[in-house]
Parts: C-alpha cells; sequence; structure tokens
C-alpha cells in the first residue's frame, strides 16, 4: 500500500513538472514587498512621532512600577505589615495602570497597522497585475513556501519598485 502511494506520488510529481514547464512561474514575499515599500517607510516614521508621547508616559509608569516595587522590596520587614500592604497597592496600582495603558496603546498601533495594509493591498494588487501583464506570469508562488528560488524568478524587488512608484 504505501509504494503504491509514493509511486502515485511520483507520477504526480512528474506530471506537475511536465505541466509546469512551459509556464512562467515566479515567486512573490507579500509581506516584504509591503513592509519595504517606501509608504511603509513613511508609515512607520508617522507612527513612531504618533505614539512618541504615549510611549514615553508609558516609560514612565513602567519607572514608577518598578520604583514601587523596588521601595516594596527594600523595606520588606523593616516597616509595620500596614505600610507594606500600602507600598503593595501602590506597586499594584503602578503595574496595573502601566500594563493597562500598553494594552490600549497596543490596540491602537496594530489598528492603525491594519488600516495601512488594507489602504496598500489595492496598491499591491495594481503593482502585482502589471508585472503578470507585462511579463505574461502564469504562476505567482508565496515565497515563503519555496524550499529554493532563484532570484530571476523573485519578481519581490520589482513589485517594491512599482509600489514606490505610486
Amino acid at each position: 500500500m504505501m509504494k503504491v502511494k509514493a509511486f502515485a506520488f511520483v507520477v504526480l510529481l512528474c506530471c506537475s513538472n511536465w505541466v509546469m514547464a512551459d509556464k512562467v512561474v515566479r515567486v512573490l514575499g507579500v509581506q516584504e514587498a509591503l513592509l519595504s515599500s517606501r509608504a511603509a517607510n513613511d508609515f512607520r516614521a508617522q507612527l513612531e512621532r504618533e505614539f512618541a508621547s504615549e510611549e514615553a508616559a508609558l516609560m514612565d509608569l513602567e519607572r514608577q512600577a518598578v520604583a514601587a516595587r523596588d521601595r516594596m522590596q527594600q523595606n520588606r520587614g523593616l516597616v509595620s505589615d500596614e505600610e507594606f500592604h500600602q507600598l503593595g497597592l501602590q506597586f499594584e496600582k503602578a503595574y496595573l495602570e502601566f500594563q493597562g495603558r500598553a494594552e490600549q496603546m497596543g490596540q491602537r498601533r496594530m489598528e492603525r497597522e491594519e488600516e495601512f495594509l488594507t489602504q496598500m493591498r489595492p496598491k499591491l494588487d495594481q503593482a502585482i497585475r502589471t508585472l503578470i501583464e507585462n511579463e505574461n506570469i502564469e504562476v505567482i508562488v508565496a515565497k515563503q513556501a519555496t524550499v529554493y528560488t532563484s532570484s530571476a524568478v523573485d519578481i519581490t524587488p520589482r513589485v517594491i519598485e512599482l509600489l514606490n512608484q505610486q
């Protein structure tokens, strides 16, 4: 049974190679193309500016939480149980505020990135369509799905170039 499956696989592989022999096949790193474009670089810089003050405030909250934790650890056994409990509450409050704000900022950042990708998708599709028409490409394979590919069949740099022209 195993030999029959192996034989069928080899026959299928040979047939698919024969069918693909006269096809123009290219490889594309979609994620790489999108993230390497000039628009993506501009977007990253814009995000950095947009979130700079929030990130600074977040770092300040982190410092406060770490300082509260350190005070708590340094004063263990030196202060009354009530004072130690208060230090623990200060640490918990600072940490929870830090955690909440970090989560909110991460969510907003992710939403902005999704907006960017949604905005870029038609431009990417247009760049790919242009290459398909200009080079009579019949099959495009995801670069991540390949084991080996020659740079001659990788259209990622050309897609980036076309994205940068838009």
